[in-house]
């Protein structure tokens, strides 16, 4: 999603609020035209309709996944629907939410998830996206399929699919941070699920990466992945 420049951001919210509702009735009569559909995704999210922003993205990606791939999701937009979801509300008695007592938006919840579940992931993935969605999950107290998408996410990407053969020193970097970030996932979230077998699931992720990329042995991450593998070890 473009950013709304200096002259966008002194539009009266009276004057969007007016473009919304225009897109939001010519969409009748044009309810095939993606175009329409991406432009009126980006003024709900500017005016709050979130739930329409959310319809939108919905449509978008039914009417253009076929062609675009995972194009066709604005990334930014989902993380920010995301967010807004998994966002403490006020209390019932109007007070702030406290730590440990979040009250997610369980109306804006429940239509994201119905997003990932019935449009996106049946059609498209990518990392941010599988990732968007383990945050959605970790909200919504489902541990283990959060932990499952983060891994998703991981496989997706550059550290994931990497081959051996490798010679890019900036790939090499990038992946070690990418499996000292899904280590640290599994660390966080493997002991709270029952009977989830963490240590071994991060050891098989240093293994895997490292043996592919064993032309880096000489480079100074390569002591920091030993390092996390002797710590696994340690805290068995």
């Amino acid at each position: 999603m473009s950013e709304a420049t200096s002259a966008d951001k002194r539009i009266p919210f009276s004057n969007r609020l007016l473009a919304f509702r225009a897109l939001q009735q010519g969409l009748k009569f044009a309810y095939d035209n993606w175009r329409m559909w991406a432009n009126y995704m980006v003024v709900a999210l500017d005016v709050g309709e979130l739930s329409e922003a959310t319809r939108a993205l919905g449509r978008l990606v039914e009417e253009r996944s076929a062609k675009d791939g995972a194009a066709a999701v604005d990334e930014d937009v989902l993380e920010r629907l995301v967010n807004a979801a998994t966002r403490a509300q006020p209390d019932a008695a109007g007070g702030d939410s406290v730590e440990g007592t979040r009250h997610p938006n369980e109306g804006l919840l429940r239509q994201v998830s119905d997003l990932f579940d019935r449009v996106i992931l049946p059609r498209v993935s990518s990392p941010r996206i599988f990732r968007a969605r383990a945050r959605l999950l970790t909200a919504q107290g489902r541990l283990e399929e959060a932990l499952k998408a983060y891994l998703d996410a991981y496989q997706a990407g550059p550290a994931g699919t990497v081959q051996r053969g490798e010679t890019d020193v900036e790939v090499w970097r990038a992946g070690v941070s990418e499996v000292e970030d899904i280590v640290d996932v599994l660390r966080n979230f493997g002991p709270r699920v029952e009977g989830y077998r963490w240590r071994l699931q991060a050891k098989s992720v240093l293994r895997t990466f490292m043996g592919r990329m064993r032309d880096f042995e000489d480079e100074p991450e390569w002591g920091r992945l030993v390092q996390l593998q002797e710590e696994l070890t340690q805290e068995e």
